[in-house]
C-alpha cells in the first residue's frame, strides 16, 4: 500500500499514562504543582524581562533595525558579543567562528545536515536528554548510546567510560554528543574526560559536539572550561548555546553554533554550515541585534538564576529530611535536582507507579525514565525536580513529595 507519511515521522503519538492523567486533572481544575516545569518564562523571574524590554526598544530606536541585510552567518555584531563571551570561557575564537540559529534545536538539524547522511550514526551520552534521538532521526541519522558513569556517593561528577564508547565508534559515526554541564544531572564533563574525547575523536576522524546551554549555571567557582578552550589543535568542535538557558528567554528562538578545531577543518565546516544557513535565514535580524545588549546582562540574570535554584534546592534538601529513604544527589550546575529514592518505600511498585502516584497528591515532577536514568535495585526511582519555581510554589510542592517518599497518608 502506498505510504502517505515518511517511516521517519511514523511515531507513536499516543499520549503515555502520566501525560493523559495530567490531562485529565488539569481539565478536572484539580489543583496541580507542577515541579517538572523548566519554563523559566513561568517563573516569575524580574531580570529576563527587564534585559529583553530594554534591549528591544533600543534595537526597535536604531535606524539600522529598519533595514534588511541578510547574512547567513548572522548579525556581525551579535557573532562577535558571541565571541567575546565565548573567550571569557578561554576559547580562542572570533566572530568569524560563530553562526547563529534559531534556537539550538535549529542548531542541531544544522550540524548533522553536515556531518551525517541517513543511516550514519551520532553518539548521546546515557543518561541524557531524548530530544537529541529526536533531532538525529528527523536528519535520517541514528542514535548511539554511550554510558556515564555515576560518581562515588556524596561526589556530583559523573565520567564519561571513554573505553565503552570507543568499542562502540564504527565507520558510520559522524560524531559524539557531550552535554556539559549535563542535563538532568548537572554534572561537567572532567577535564581528563574531555582530553581523552578529544584524542578518540581526533583518532577515528569524528566530530566533537558540545552541548553548553547551562555554562553559565555553575553553583561554585572552578567549573571546567568548555570544549572549544583548547580546541584549536583538535578534531572538529562544534560548541551549542543559547539565550534559552544562558538568558532565561526560551521566547526569543536565538542560539548559535562555535566552531573550532584545526583551521583548515574548521574553515571548511564553516563555509559549509554558511551554505546551509543560507538556505533557510530563519535568524530574526531584530534579536540579533538585541542579543549584545542581551549578553551585556547576563550576569545579573544569572545571579537570579542561581539564587532562585540554591533557594529551592535547600527547601528540597529540608524536605527530604523527613523520608530517610529519599536522597538528593548532588550536582554542580543546572536547573534540575535529580532525587534518589525507594518507589517501594512510599507503597509503589516502581518508579512510574511513584510518579502517578505523586500526581495523585498533586504534584508533578519527571520520573528519571524520560532521561534513561535506571534504578540502582528493585524498586528504585529517580525523581527529576525543576528548581524554577516561585519558592512559596516550590516548598508545597516539595513537601508533598517528601510526605510521599517518607510514606506518610496523603
Amino acid at each position: 500500500m502506498h505510504r502517505v507519511f515518511a517511516r521517519r515521522a511514523s511515531w507513536d503519538l499516543t499520549p503515555n499514562e502520566l501525560a493523559r492523567r495530567v490531562a485529565e486533572r488539569r481539565a478536572g481544575g484539580r489543583p496541580l504543582v507542577d515541579l517538572a516545569d523548566a519554563n523559566p518564562t513561568h517563573a516569575s523571574l524580574r531580570g529576563p524581562r527587564e534585559a529583553l524590554r530594554a534591549a528591544l526598544e533600543a534595537a526597535a530606536r536604531d535606524p539600522e533595525s529598519a533595514r534588511y541585510e541578510p547574512d547567513p552567518r548572522g548579525d556581525p555584531a551579535a557573532r562577535e558579543a558571541v565571541a567575546a563571551w565565548h573567550r571569557e570561557d578561554g576559547a580562542r575564537v572570533g566572530a568569524e567562528q560563530i553562526v547563529l540559529t534559531a534556537g539550538t534545536s535549529e542548531g542541531y538539524a544544522h550540524v548533522f545536515r553536515l556531518l551525517g547522511d541517513p543511516g550514519d550514526v551520532v553518539h548521546l551520552p546515557a543518561p541524557g536528554y531524548g530530544l537529541f534521538e529526536h533531532l538525529a532521526a528527523l536528519e535520517g541519522l541514528e542514535a548511539s548510546r554511550y554510558p556515564l558513569r555515576p560518581p562515588p556517593a556524596g561526589e556530583a561528577r559523573w565520567r564519561v567510560d571513554v573505553e565503552a564508547l570507543a568499542a562502540e565508534l564504527g565507520p558510520r559515526s559522524r560524531a559524539v554528543l557531550l552535554v556539559h554541564p549535563h542535563n538532568p544531572t548537572g554534572s561537567f564533563v572532567d577535564p581528563a574526560d574531555l582530553a581523552a574525547l578529544r584524542a578518540l575523536a581526533a583518532e577515528r576522524r569524528v566530530a566533537l559536539v558540545s552541548d553548553e546551554v547551562f555554562a553559565d549555571s555553575a553553583r561554585g567557582p572552578g567549573a571546567p572550561a568548555g570544549a572549544l578552550a583548547g580546541a584549536e589543535d583538535g578534531p572538529l568542535c562544534v560548541v551549542l548555546s543559547g539565550v534559552s538557558k544562558l538568558l532565561a528567554l526560551p521566547q526569543c528562538k536565538l542560539a548559535w553554533l562555535a566552531v573550532g578545531g584545526r583551521s583548515a577543518l574548521r574553515d571548511e565546516a564553516l563555509a559549509r554550515l554558511e551554505f546551509i544557513a543560507d538556505a533557510y535565514l530563519s535568524v530574526s535580524p531584530l534579536l540579533a541585534r538585541a542579543l549584545p545588549r542581551l549578553l551585556a546582562a547576563r550576569r545579573g540574570i544569572a545571579r537570579e538564576l542561581l539564587a532562585r535554584v540554591g533557594e529551592n534546592r535547600a527547601r528540597l534538601a529540608d524536605a527530604l529530611r523527613s523520608a530517610p529513604g529519599a536522597a538528593l544527589l548532588p550536582a554542580e550546575a543546572g536547573w534540575s535536582a535529580l532525587v534518589r529514592c525507594d518507589a517501594h518505600a512510599a507503597g509503589a511498585s516502581d518508579e512510574e507507579a511513584l510518579v502517578l502516584a505523586l500526581l495523585e497528591r498533586g504534584v508533578l515532577v519527571q520520573p528519571g525514565f524520560v532521561f534513561d536514568l535506571e534504578p540502582l535495585h528493585a524498586g528504585g526511582a529517580h525523581l527529576v525536580v525543576s528548581l524554577l519555581a516561585e519558592p512559596d510554589v516550590f516548598a508545597r510542592g516539595a513537601e508533598l513529595v517528601a510526605d510521599a517518599l517518607a510514606g506518610r497518608p496523603g
